[in-house]
């Protein structure tokens, strides 16, 4: 089984409850949901890490953080790592970036790496051809609408109340329709990354989508009084560190900006319905695979917690994965666990284009096949190294280190050179509520889960020598 395109759709902060086909019943994801159910939806997949920057890189190079070397945002992936679009290119494909690659800072981190807005070169990291806007707005995004709608110009810079004709992500979703376009006029197969900045509220969907939803219907998460007692003191710290600086919302707040993402959610479907439209009427829908997935969840005040990382609780590093490939099966729905890292050598086995030495990731092509025996893995790999974040909070981010596994049953988190650690049991306790780390009758247990964490780090050493660090 094989076919020509590559679509990938990359969303940012997408946390797998606000779509349908993962269980949402607000509908703001109807194009999504649709493709989800005449394809393959995988149920249990997840982030390497919690932020962009490492889980980005993983997505695109089949390896861990700890081997690709992006171990925080504010890293930038070395050039010399292998890329999935360098190797698509390497036989005979077309590649695009629009939107959102961040294989470079978009920003000032604590790292003290200067922000890359736009590539310097080309090539970029593979992508023949990229139309960029991240973190940090673009030039080519701001000229155009300096060109096309000059009276626009401040509030796209702020990012508020822009209609959609000059919206960034209907920007985004142009580029990829035209390169789509020029691409299937030539005959030539593409390889297409469409992303979107982050999901990251208080959002900004353009004006004829903004307000849809009433903060009042918001789902919020469940708060224990007693969960911060349960926990690492670093995440009480987080909380409090937020809360003096103002940045923790209290519940009207928190209802308003959760509105603000499911309105954003509505208008970033669209998107996804435009692109699936236009290969439709360009007759290249049975020649293209469309991989939806998303770089990491994002913690919505769950357990106290605003925003994402360092931490690694299911909302944050559960990503939805959904793929369609012409001739498979639809309609299934495997169980099996996932990793970010799959991606890459999947796409290459489904294009019959080699996979390079080094990827560490499995191709989930027999899963999407619906082969009988078909399996996928015992354990997810995660870890959360030095986050920048944790200086916005008030904390030495060199503190923190975190790595750990995840099974179909249960979660272990291990922290470097701390007398903490977590351990949950996702039976009974799927809201990871109550850390068993230090209850002696899980002792065994806790024992048995650092042995396999122990087993997955031996065995996801680097395949490749050594290299030399390259930025």
């Amino acid at each position: 089984m094989s076919a020509r395109n590559v679509l990938l759709f990359l969303t940012d902060g997408h946390r797998t409850d606000s779509l349908g086909c993962y269980g949402s019943t607000l509908g703001a994801t109807p194009n999504l949901d649709a493709f989800a159910a005449n394809g393959t939806l995988f149920r249990r997949s997840f982030c390497t890490h919690s932020v962009c920057m490492p889980t980005r890189a993983s997505l695109f190079t089949g390896r861990y953080p700890h081997i690709h070397g992006v171990w925080a945002n504010g890293i930038p992936l070395r050039r010399s790592e292998v890329t999935l679009p360098q190797v698509l290119a390497e036989h005979g494909y077309a590649t695009c970036a629009t939107g959102k690659v961040h294989f470079e800072p978009q920003q000032h981190y604590a790292h003290g790496v200067a922000p890359c807005v736009g590539p310097g070169q080309r090539p970029y990291y593979g992508f023949q051809e990229v139309h960029l806007s991240e973190n940090c707005l673009g030039k080519e995004y701001l000229d155009f609408v300096a060109d096309n709608h000059p009276a626009l110009t401040e509030q796209a810079l702020r990012r508020t109340g822009m209609p959609e004709k000059a919206h960034e992500l209907q920007w985004i979703t142009d580029q990829a329709i035209c390169f789509m376009e020029r691409q299937v006029a030539a005959g030539t197969p593409f390889f297409c990354s469409c992303s979107f900045h982050e999901l990251s509220p208080p959002c900004t969907p353009p004006d004829t989508f903004a307000g849809y939803y009433n903060p009042a219907d918001m789902p919020v998460p469940e708060l224990r009084a007693d969960d911060l007692e349960k926990r690492p003191p670093f995440y009480r710290q987080c909380y409090e560190g937020y809360l003096e600086k103002g940045r923790q919302p209290e519940e009207p707040t928190l209802r308003r900006y959760l509105a603000s993402y499911y309105d954003q959610l509505r208008f970033l479907d669209k998107q996804f319905g435009r692109l699936t439209d236009i290969l439709k009427k360009l007759g290249a829908w049975e020649s293209t695979i469309i991989v939806f997935t998303a770089d990491h969840g994002l913690s919505l005040n769950d357990h106290w917690q605003w925003r994402h990382g360092p931490f690694l609780f299911d909302q944050v590093i559960n990503v939805p994965m959904a793929w369609r490939v012409p001739g498979a099966q639809s309609g299934i729905v495997p169980e099996e666990l996932v990793e970010g890292v799959d991606l890459m050598p999947t796409v290459l086995d489904l294009c019959g284009v080699p996979t390079p030495a080094g990827v560490q990731g499995r191709s989930l092509a027999p899963l999407i096949r619906g082969d009988e025996g078909a399996t996928g893995r015992d354990s997810v790999l995660v870890q959360e190294r030095q986050a920048p974040d944790l200086a916005a909070r008030g904390l030495d981010p060199s503190t923190i280190w975190q790595v750990g596994v995840r099974t179909h049953d249960w979660k272990l988190i291990h922290y470097n050179d701390y007398p903490h650690g977590e351990l949950y049991d996702l039976v009974t306790d799927p809201g990871e509520f109550s850390n068993l780390w230090h209850d002696p009758a899980y002792r065994q247990q806790r024992l048995e889960l650092e042995s396999l964490l122990m087993q997955r780090l031996a065995a996801s050493q680097d395949p490749l020598p050594e290299l030399e660090w390259d930025w």
